[in-house]
Order: structure tokens, then sequence, then C-alpha cells
């Protein structure tokens, strides 16, 4: 009988130990700093890996005083980006980024950021969108005309020309300013800050900005040329002496319906930040992997060619066009999928909590990556090659929600995607009715994940002209 009964413990403990929740599994890590040494020295290839090998669930050691997980399947993260959102906050590791866009949306919570989100919502819905698309054409036919002056035999750093192009159409699209003599210095200001944030993401030791170090000082001057800026066009703006149709215009017409305030000098100044720090740096660096993956897909190209063709007809694309543009779609949502502007970011959760079959202890840092999940072959046949067809209706259907989310998810997912889909349509289109771009041959392609997924070395293209293809027909 004693024997029974110790059988019946051994099952029911047996049984117990099924149901509590385990510690994820991971790779061996230092104490203090973790696995990052690791993940310094190939980021993607790390945290690929880490799935590969560990499962949906990762745990990557310590990251100074917090565990850090790495969570890769589409469910999990459908439960931390949308069903358990509340629970999952930004935290403390979007505190550099916080120098530049001070309390802007991106890093505000809780009940702050639901009220600031709603204020915001309507200047980026799709008519409000609408009014700014003949100012994205106008962009994209002038950077054109810069490259037909230029020629077909001098190769073109196609990042770098995306950059500039997605600059000067937010900065338009912005704050309305078109000049190159105001232009300029407002991207070089930007490329400033942008080293600074990059340095930050994965550096050890962060150096408080009081400290005089030349990165400091840099950065200290480039945020003073950005503020000083903004704050005289939000100065003019409330004075009177300018009154365009942009989207500072659309922000200073928002106010709150409770208590019908609008937003203040320093909100302005906040959410312009936080609009110029994701709204082209990201949209640049797919366009140029776009342009990468096409020269490497002739087929793609070709069909890409016919669409524009077909329904364009030669005429410069209008908002109208762009339902019919589908295939044009399908292609920088691949590229998207295969590169992502934002190839990672993180959560910490408030609370301890269950994902999966395994425990995360409280104020956890949680990283998802856009680029780990959109190439698990799992969901996604032959991840690694380009195949705009994966995002035909059918298939989309047919794939959990969470197994592409270039633009996040949940209740924060990104406001401006809208603004950035339309934008890169546009793009697309309209170089493509122009120019084939080749990728000059012996030229390294590198992918460099830091602030952005960038091309580590540019892109080098040569062009070749539409006319001469149909002159050769």
């Amino acid at each position: 009988m004693l024997k029974q009964n110790i059988s019946a413990d051994d099952a029911s403990g047996q049984a117990a130990s099924l149901r509590e929740p385990k510690t994820p599994p991971g790779p061996h890590g230092y104490p203090i700093i973790g696995n990052l040494p690791q993940m310094l020295r190939n980021p993607l290839q790390f945290l690929s890996n880490a799935v590969r090998q560990y499962g949906d669930v990762v745990h990557l050691g310590a990251m100074g005083s917090q565990q850090l997980y790495l969570v890769a399947h589409p469910d999990h993260l459908k439960y931390i980006l949308q069903e358990n959102s509340r629970n999952y906050i930004k935290g403390q590791n979007f505190q550099a980024i916080k120098l530049v866009i001070g309390d802007g949306l991106a890093v505000k919570e809780g009940e702050s950021w639901r009220r600031e989100r709603h204020l915001m919502q309507p200047t980026f819905h799709r008519q409000k969108v609408s009014t700014l698309v003949n100012l994205m054409t106008k962009n994209i036919a002038q950077m054109l005309e810069n490259w037909r002056n230029i020629g077909l035999d001098k190769p073109l750093d196609i990042f770098a020309e995306m950059m500039q192009l997605a600059q000067t159409i937010l900065l338009e699209s912005l704050l309305s300013i078109d000049s190159n003599d105001e232009i300029d210095p407002l991207n070089q200001a930007w490329d400033t800050a942008y080293e600074y944030l990059s340095s930050q993401l994965w550096a050890v030791i962060k150096l408080p900005l009081w400290v005089p170090t030349p990165k400091n000082r840099r950065f200290q001057q480039s945020m003073q040329t950005l503020n000083a800026a903004i704050y005289r066009i939000i100065r003019e703006r409330r004075e009177g002496s300018k009154s365009p149709h942009d989207l500072l215009s659309m922000l200073m017409d928002a106010y709150d319906q409770e208590s019908g305030q609008g937003m203040s000098d320093k909100q302005l100044r906040d959410e312009i930040m936080t609009i110029f720090t994701g709204g082209f740096e990201t949209s640049a660096a797919v366009l140029a992997w776009t342009w990468y993956l096409l020269s490497q897909n002739p087929s793609v190209e070709y069909q890409l060619q016919e669409e524009i063709s077909r329904v364009l007809d030669g005429r410069t694309p209008t908002l109208e066009d762009l339902p019919s543009l589908k295939y044009t779609r399908m292609i920088i949502e691949e590229s998207m999928r295969l590169y992502p502007g934002a190839w990672v970011f993180t959560r910490t959760n408030l609370e301890s909590d269950q994902i999966g079959d395994y425990h995360i202890p409280a104020r956890s840092l949680i990283m998802v990556s856009p680029y780990v999940t959109q190439r698990l072959p799992t969901f996604w046949e032959n991840p690694e090659e380009f195949n705009p067809e994966r995002f035909t209706r059918e298939q989309v259907a047919q794939r959990p929600r969470y197994a592409y989310f270039p633009f996040g998810g949940g209740p924060r997912q990104c406001i401006g995607e809208i603004f950035a889909m339309t934008e890169m349509q546009l793009v697309v289109a309209m170089i493509a009715q122009k120019y084939r771009l080749h990728s000059v041959p012996g030229h390294p392609v590198e992918e460099e994940p830091m602030f952005t997924l960038r091309p580590r070395h540019g892109i080098l293209m040569t062009l070749e002209s539409q006319v001469s293809l149909v002159d050769a027909c």
C-alpha cells in the first residue's frame, strides 16, 4: 500500500512539473554582459542561429541588471505585442532615443501614450496622406532629372540616393522645407545624431552626455541645430507668417476633445523629431535593398515592368493608381520581409509572465526581431529566396499574423505605415518607368544592423534607360 502511495505521489509530482513554466534554453554567456560579445560580432547571424538551435524562446543571459530573452514564434509575438501589450512597455532600453525625440509618441507609456496617439492618429489617415502624393511625385521626378544629367556611365550609391530622396520628401511633407540651403544642414545634423544613436545600441558602457567626449559634443551640436530650426518654424506658424498644408500644420490643428487643448511647442517639437527619426531612414534602407534584389532577380523585374507599363502607360502615378500596382506593393513587402528597416526592437515586462512553456521574470528585456521571424522556415518556404508571390491575398491569409511584422503590431503598430507604403510604391513605380538598375560587379553588399538595417558599404548601381530597351525591341 505504501508503495502504491509513493507511486501516486511520484506521478502527481511529475504531472505538476510538466505544468510548471520552465526556464528557456539558451547559450551560456558571461556574467553581467551575457552573450553581448557574440551578438556584437554578427547580430543577425547570432540571433538567427540561437532560434535554430534553442527554439522559439531563447534565454540570452544577463544584460546588466536585466535578463535578456529572444522571442521569435508568431503566436508569442501576438501575445506580447497585442493580447497582453499593457504588460510589455518600451522600458529603459529606449533611453538613448529619448535624447533625440524627447517625450515623443514612440517612448510614451500608458494613458499619456493613449492620449497622444489619439491626438496624432488623424494626421496619418489615408485621406490626409493623400494630400502629400503630389509633393512626393514632384521630388521623385526631380531626382530622376538629376540622374538624367549625371548620365548612364557613372555608378550611383543607391542607398545614398534613396536616403537623400526620403529625407527631402519628409522635410517638405513635415515642415515645408524645400530649399537645399535649409535641407543640407538638417540632414548633416541628423547624420551625426544617427551615428550617436547607433553607437548606443550595443554599447556596454554609455557615458552621460555631460562627459565632454568628441562624440558627445558632436551629438549636442547636432541637436542644437535641429532644435533651433524646428522651434523657429513652430514660432513662425504660431505668428501666422506661414500656413502651408503639411504634417506640422495638421499636428497644430489637432486638439484633445476632452480638454480642448492642442499641442504645446514642446510636444510639437518632440513629435516632429519622432516622425523624422522613424520616417525616412527605414524607408530609404528598404528601397535600397529593393533595387538590389530586383537586380538579382530579372524575372521579378520583368513582371514589375509589365505591371507599370500596363497600369500607368507612361504617365506619373497618382494615389488612385496605387491599388492597381499590386505586384509593385508585393515586391516592397517581400523586400521588407528579407531586409526589414526596423530589424529588432525590445519590450520590458512589468510583471512576470509565461510565454509558451517558459517563465519570464518581471522586468526582463524581451527582444523581438522581424529579421529573424520573417526568415523562419516553418512559416516561409525557401526563406532566403526573393519571391513577391508570398504576398498574394491567398498566401497572406494562410500565415499567422505575426509571421510578418515590419511595422510592428498591436496598439503600437507604426503610425506612419500608410505614409511609408505610399511613398515607397510611388518611388519604385516612377524609377522603374525610367530605368533598370544594375549592381556593380565586385562591389561588396553586406548588411549593417545598426539603428536600422543598412547596407554597410552602400549599394553601387548603374542605370539603364528604359527608352533604350523600348528602342531595342
